[in-house]
């Protein structure tokens, strides 16, 4: 292969990601294969072996571009910093989780839930892999915030929580699986498709919050 340079070389390399990223989007993880990507990509199949050395590679790279896009640190440390209490800022924070899970359903919903029932038939794909993903942590984040809101509210007695403050993350934590979860499955797979049953991010999450309030102790998680 004559010498190129760095540019020419990730500037093929781009073309493949956003093309596999493409195909991620209409196909689900799992079943992914080399000839789809070199078909969506128009690379031949001796080019493509030029920039990747299989599949796991390619996914790699869209894996961590997704959550290098997914960076939201910034926004949370601004939601914290002009809300003026515990309540306004875990209710703001809700309201963001919910907005961005709208916005990225099809990207990072998506390709985190099917990870899961990747890694679970794959288990040699799933050291490879998760041994090369560089970790998004905003969402921890996000988490932590709340939580921190939390504490602040209850030692300056703005909460008087009427259940263990030990139980709520645990509460939190699955309530938000389990709406990712049916969010994913209603918009990317057609599952629960009645027109009577239409998930709506923002709306459970808000719903949610209200929970999480009362639960709290507060009058604002009625409204």
């Amino acid at each position: 292969m004559p010498k190129v340079s760095h540019e020419y070389v990730q500037e093929k390399k781009n073309g493949i990601l956003e093309s596999a990223t493409a195909v991620c989007k209409v196909k689900p993880l799992y079943d992914i294969t080399m000839r789809d990507i070199i078909k969506a990509s128009g690379v031949s199949e001796g080019g493509i072996y030029r920039y990747y050395s299989d599949l796991d590679e390619i996914l790699i790279d869209v894996i961590n571009q997704v959550n290098a896009n997914a960076d939201y640190k910034h926004t949370i440390n601004g939601i914290t910093v002009t809300s003026n209490s515990p309540t306004t800022t875990i209710i703001k924070l809700f309201n963001f989780l919910g907005e961005y899970m709208k916005e990225n359903v099809s990207t990072v919903g998506k390709i985190q839930f099917e990870l899961t029932i990747l890694f679970a038939n794959n288990p040699d794909r799933e050291k490879k892999i998760l041994s090369n993903i560089i970790e998004n942590e905003s969402g921890q984040y996000l988490m932590q915030q709340i939580f921190h809101s939390i504490h602040e509210g209850i030692s300056s007695g703005c909460f008087e929580p009427e259940i263990s403050i030990e139980d709520l993350p645990t509460f939190m934590m699955t309530s938000i699986d389990g709406i990712v979860r049916d969010v994913v499955l209603q918009k990317c797979y057609g599952v629960f498709s009645n027109k009577h049953v239409q998930f709506d991010e923002i709306r459970l999450m808000n719903t949610l919050c209200k929970s999480v309030l009362l639960l709290l102790g507060t009058k604002e998680g009625e409204d």
